[in-house]
């Protein structure tokens, strides 16, 4: 049986020495996965680095995809933890998007956020669905989410008018994150500025709209 042909079984440790375990076998395995792609990665080259052995690896991970998916799940709790902080969302929406916005270009323009993406743009395999509905929950959903709900709020309020507040939400991310990110994808050079460039020009399109006031 292949690397990624074993059933997902995650299982956390409930001792000290198995969580350290655990740890060391995330941060190797995400080394591998980011210089090797999920497709050429080798959990040998993970138990290599790690230290432990294979089933271990199987029996807390069950799988080269159930390993993938734990390491995608500790990167979006780590890059996106501070979007949850409700010192960012509070009822004056313009700051609110200002500060939303700066801290999200700053968490996905991160190498290791960018290396998660091409990664997943990379992968080739049977799993490659698999892999983009696990990216998909652990970093877009989320992100979203967190918008649409505070775009529900404050419709609510009467303080904005949105006929589906998810739509607006997805529009939102992506205006202030394009062409930037998709230029840190391509590896395509690009002016300092123009994130801050597009975050601004993003709010106001989505605030005030494009026509003449």
């Amino acid at each position: 049986m292949s690397d990624s042909d074993k059933p997902g079984c995650t299982r956390p440790p409930s001792t000290a020495r198995g969580q350290e375990r655990q740890r060391r076998i995330l941060c190797a395995a995400e080394r591998v996965f980011l210089e090797q792609g999920f497709d050429n990665a080798s959990l040998s080259a993970v138990i290599e680095e790690a230290g432990g052995s294979m089933s271990t690896l199987y029996r807390q991970f069950g799988s080269k995809l159930g390993l993938l998916e734990a390491v995608m799940q500790q990167n979006s709790n780590r890059l996106f933890a501070t979007l949850d902080d409700e010192s960012i969302w509070d009822d004056e929406i313009e700051a609110t998007l200002t500060r939303f916005g700066q801290r999200y270009i700053e968490i996905i323009n991160t190498p290791r956020a960018i290396g998660m993406y091409r990664l997943v743009l990379s992968a080739n395999s049977a799993e490659r669905e698999q892999i983009q509905r696990i990216f998909y929950h652990a970093g877009p959903r989320r992100v979203r989410t967190l918008v649409a709900t505070y775009f529900e709020r404050q419709k609510a309020r009467g303080a904005l008018q949105l006929t589906c507040c998810e739509t607006a939400a997805s529009h939102f991310i992506e205006m202030i994150r394009q062409p930037w990110h998709q230029y840190a994808l391509l590896g395509v050079p690009y002016e300092d500025e123009l994130p801050a460039r597009a975050l601004r020009q993003g709010i106001a399109l989505f605030l005030h709209g494009a026509l003449p006031r």
